[in-house]
């Protein structure tokens, strides 16, 4: 009756037994992973770069056609900051850059000016984006931005501009305002930050009810405030012309100014 019960336990010794080579392999294996896991953190693409969120300029020509809420755009690709404005169609938001002085866009040969981030950088950054809480200027300017400065008439500033200081409680600390004349006498706000390393100067210009374009340059060229205001209208005006003319295939439309560039102001 013994021998039954030895065969049993030999049985059972040979089914839990490992061949040698398993915790070798085993070991190879998560030493393998752990250093690709390691490569893909420190030297792969972030996630923002999958999806096309981080900033990649192209010097290609080709139009790349945008729909920003009801704004349609015909954009230059080597205008767009990130790739995924490339695929075209409908955007919540639209992120460009050009170099001042002339809005001139990407080219590999200007590589080293647009990734420039000093103070003196001349990379100028826009946004087109939806929007539900700006108002135009005016409003904007009385309602939100009067109220949390210290001198309510302001300052005769530099360059054609009204100068106020914000109060420190207020959530404008360590900026500057400057307000200027806009198109059809609207007033141009430029928020300017005071201390580095920011040192942006940025304007916001409804386009329609629903969109709103932002834009923001260097403090160091706020003395061609009203040039780079004329330009980036006058750029972001092209586009949409290029858009409609793409729309009605070939026939220019006019597009007609946003309400603020007429200088009619929101309800």
């Amino acid at each position: 009756m013994a021998r039954p019960q030895n065969q049993s336990r030999q049985r059972q010794d040979e089914v839990v037994e490992r061949p040698p080579w398993l915790i070798p392999v085993v070991v190879a294996v998560g030493v393998i992973t752990f250093a690709a896991i390691f490569l893909w953190y420190y030297v792969g693409p972030s996630t923002d770069e999958l999806l096309g969120l981080a900033p990649e300029a192209t010097d290609q020509v080709r139009e790349v056609q945008v729909t920003v809420g009801d704004v349609a755009l015909s954009i230059p690709a080597n205008f767009t900051r990130f790739s995924a404005a490339r695929s075209g169609g409908a955007k919540k938001r639209v992120d460009l850059h050009a170099l001042l002085p002339d809005l001139d866009p990407f080219t590999e040969r200007q590589r080293a000016e647009f990734d420039r981030s000093d103070p003196m950088s001349p990379v100028l950054h826009i946004r087109i984006a939806e929007t539900d809480s700006v108002l135009a200027a005016q409003p904007r300017l009385e309602l939100i931005y009067l109220p949390a400065v210290t001198n309510h008439e302001g300052e005769e500033g530099p360059f054609g501009l009204r100068h106020y200081v914000f109060r420190n409680e207020t959530g404008f600390a360590g900026q500057d305002m400057y307000v200027g004349v806009g198109p059809a006498n609207a007033p141009a706000i430029l928020l300017c930050a005071r201390d580095a390393p920011l040192l942006w100067c940025r304007r916001e210009i409804l386009l329609s009810e629903t969109v709103v374009l932002r834009y923001r340059f260097k403090r160091a060229y706020l003395a061609d405030w009203k040039e780079i205001d004329d330009g980036v209208i006058a750029l972001v005006a092209g586009f949409r012309r290029n858009a409609q003319a793409d729309a009605s295939s070939g026939a220019r439309t006019s597009v007609s100014a946003p309400e603020e560039l007429r200088g009619e102001t929101a309800d």
